[in-house]
């Protein structure tokens, strides 16, 4: 079925009103060309339509001047930092940030979106090698050693991917970090690769959120596995939220969750993160799932099956 343009650009249009896609029952509120352009099917629900929208919208709007690209982030409510209830108001922030009129951030609003819609209907390309890595994989293992008893907060990040499709020979990874406070701004990182990929591109689409583009050393086929690296460290200087939860942006079949604290300032208590929703790990108040130290001051945990959308890790009270 052909997409009719003007149909996605209205359907985009009332997409951006109220919450935008953070809309509860957002798959109640999706029309047949968004889902068409997105790959939803009828057996998605809320969160996963959720997560459809966002990649898409996130890939498409990638090569757009900044401007363009926040004036459509904002409006649809994937933008970090505009989470506001209504349009108006995100409207009004994008304004203040832009230093332009409501009218002009408007019109702007109406570029992106149109540009959404050219690059919706650009023609498919002919070999699956060249559709967009980030669609082709899904990821079999997620280890995670996050180290707290160093001179700063450092994780090993592990990932075992499978090819779904022939010719996968990009990674797209992602991560977002929350303030150190609940009113401080969001800080760096410092990311090295230990092995497995080439890091060929990374941009920071929000304050919040990192994007990575790796290479690996060689396509995959269908069915082919591959494991690589990556050691993410806080910069030296910069405190760190007691608090680490891995959002699943598309399937994987395991996650497990290794922190080691520092014997000499251990926290006062640490607590499973399991299922979250958006926000559920905002306020940092200790869930019912407590977890005890080893000898060693190190938790290990486990998720099986991590779905999409929800947030799985740990949290922790520092002892002061």
């Amino acid at each position: 079925m052909s997409v009719a343009p003007e149909q996605l650009m209205e359907e985009l249009r009332t997409l951006c009103r109220g919450r935008g896609v953070q809309t509860p029952g957002i798959d109640l509120h999706v029309g047949p060309a968004l889902r068409q352009v997105c790959g939803i099917v009828e057996t998605d629900g809320a969160e996963a339509v959720r997560l459809k929208l966002r990649d898409w919208v996130a890939s498409a709007a990638r090569a757009f001047p900044v401007e363009v690209r926040n004036a459509v982030l904002a409006p649809l409510g994937l933008h970090d930092d505009a989470q506001f209830r209504f349009l108006n108001e995100r409207i009004e922030w994008l304004a203040r940030q832009q230093d332009r009129g409501a009218r002009t951030v408007r019109r702007r609003m109406d570029a992106g979106l149109q540009r959404l819609v050219e690059v919706a209907l650009q023609p498919a390309p002919s070999s699956a090698a060249h559709v967009a890595p980030s669609e082709l994989w899904h990821v079999k293992e997620f280890d995670a050693l996050l180290k707290l008893d160093g001179p700063t907060p450092a994780c090993t990040e592990r990932r075992t991917v499978v090819a779904d499709t022939d010719g996968v020979n990009e990674i797209a990874w992602s991560i977002t970090i929350p303030s150190p406070t609940p009113d401080g701004a969001p800080g760096d990182l410092d990311v090295e690769v230990l092995h497995g990929v080439e890091l060929i591109g990374h941009e920071r689409p929000s304050p919040r959120r990192f994007l990575m583009k790796l290479r690996l050393p060689r396509p995959l086929n269908a069915g082919q596995t591959h494991q690589f690296a990556l050691e993410v460290r806080v910069p030296r200087g910069q405190s760190m939220r007691p608090t680490y939860v891995f959002w699943p942006e598309r399937m994987c079949e395991s996650f497990r969750l290794r922190v080691r604290f520092d014997r000499d300032d251990l926290p006062d208590a640490v607590w499973r993160v399991e299922e979250a929703l958006a926000r559920d790990t905002d306020d940092l108040s200790p869930w019912p799932q407590a977890l005890p130290l080893d000898e060693i001051g190190e938790i290990d945990v486990m998720f099986p099956h991590p779905r999409q959308g929800r947030g799985y890790g740990v949290q922790w009270t520092p002892r002061d």
